[in-house]
């Protein structure tokens, strides 16, 4: 949610010279004991009330600056506004040798210090806010690095106030206006410095029109009137097109920056892409490869095949065409001791044959594929047949002096 600072009307009330502070705001920062701070920091319900209390603390107690705490509405952008604890008071600075009080408000948030806070230059009514000061923005706004880069809990309040000091030392971001007014002391008359020179919060001195004649002293004014010279509009003016020119060149850069940035991860993705389609293509090429192998060695057992049915075929048609050779060997096959062991075995075998032929005649009967009459001729046949091969092997065992079954 952007935010919108509104200046009240009131003015810091601090000595001219810069070695010493208010002695109305050290009355004050006197008066503010950890009670006031607690029922400050409970009215403006902040979320993390011990760490807020730290960080008031240590901005209080810090030696480069002079600091009241108090509870003032924030006016945002969308016109609704909030009681905040606003730490409102100075920050020192060196600059040239000689020590300067900056003005500043710096404001908590209910997220504090999860979130960071918000700091103003806030200055007097006789001063003007530098527009050459790259950590001050025209309206006020601090914008140091601390600020941007804010981060719990590495940052605090004291390395925040360490920082102004040391920015507003570079590069003072208020100065004084006016002429023809008297130095408020006579006697500690400076060197004018230009127009960026950091003014001394004096407060005797009267605000100047903006365009009117003036010169910026470090504090107190000369003895007579001066004029600005020519070129210091021209010099100023400059400077705030160059500074304008300097941020829309970073925006550039850091908008150019980000591009390159999203082109390259796009670039490394393409790249781990393109890793991986050669990657897969190699895994199909490997599996091509055992696959052809694999077809090459089916196409081998086929052919086998294909030999051991051919040669199969050839046996049995050898086989079909020798059969008094076959059976001269099966006749060979058995050798018996007597004719009348060759006869048995003989009558043996052919009455097994004969029971084979009896089931398969049965089962031919039973399936319907001969007719009865034939299948009664032929079991009668045959069983005359197998009655007289059973004669003749039992009086074959009774002539060899076997057993009888």
């Amino acid at each position: 949610m952007s935010v919108r600072y509104q200046p009240d009307s009131s003015s810091l009330l601090i000595n001219s010279h810069s070695s010493r502070l208010s002695t109305t705001t050290s009355t004050s920062m006197a008066k503010q004991n950890q009670t006031e701070i607690d029922q400050m920091i409970q009215r403006a319900q902040s979320t993390n009330r011990d760490l807020v209390r730290r960080d008031i603390l240590q901005a209080l107690q810090n030696p480069l600056s002079s600091l009241l705490l108090k509870v003032v509405p924030y006016y945002y952008n969308d016109g609704t506004s909030k009681d905040l604890l606003c730490l409102s008071g100075t920050v020192a600075c060196q600059y040239r040798g000689n020590r300067y009080n900056i003005p500043i408000e710096i404001w908590f948030q209910q997220d504090h210090p999860h979130v960071a806070p918000l700091a103003y230059v806030k200055p007097t009514v006789d001063m003007y806010v530098s527009t050459s000061s790259q950590d001050v923005q025209p309206d006020g706004t601090i914008v140091l690095s601390q600020l941007k880069k804010w981060r719990h809990p590495s940052s605090d309040m004291a390395s925040l106030l360490n920082a102004m000091s040391e920015a507003f030392s570079r590069s003072p971001p208020v100065y004084s206006g006016g002429a023809n007014r008297p130095h408020s002391n006579p006697t500690s008359m400076a060197t004018p410095y230009p127009s960026t020179t950091p003014y001394p919060l004096s407060t005797t001195s009267m605000p100047t029109p903006m365009g009117s004649t003036s010169t910026s002293y470090p504090y107190g004014y000369p003895s007579q009137a001066t004029t600005i010279p020519p070129n210091v509009y021209r010099d100023s003016l400059q400077t705030a097109v160059l500074d304008k020119i300097r941020d829309r060149l970073n925006d550039l850069t850091q908008f150019g920056k980000g591009q390159i940035d999203s082109l390259r991860k796009t670039e490394q993705d393409l790249n781990d892409g393109q890793f991986k389609i050669q990657s897969f293509i190699q895994n199909i090429q490997q599996q091509q490869t055992q696959a052809q192998n694999y077809l090459s060695n089916l196409q081998m057992k086929i052919g086998q095949l294909n030999e051991a049915t051919q040669k199969m075929s050839l046996s049995s048609t050898s086989s079909s065409s020798s059969t008094s050779k076959d059976q001269s060997i099966r006749d060979d096959a058995i050798v018996t001791l007597a004719p009348v062991y060759k006869q048995l075995l003989q009558c043996y075998a052919e009455e097994h044959a004969i029971q084979d032929l009896l089931f398969y005649l049965s089962d031919g009967l039973r399936r319907e594929s001969i007719g009865l009459e034939i299948y009664l001729k032929h079991v009668r046949d045959l069983s005359r047949r197998q009655y007289f091969l059973r004669a003749t092997m039992q009086k074959c065992r009774q002539i060899a002096g076997l057993t009888s079954r």
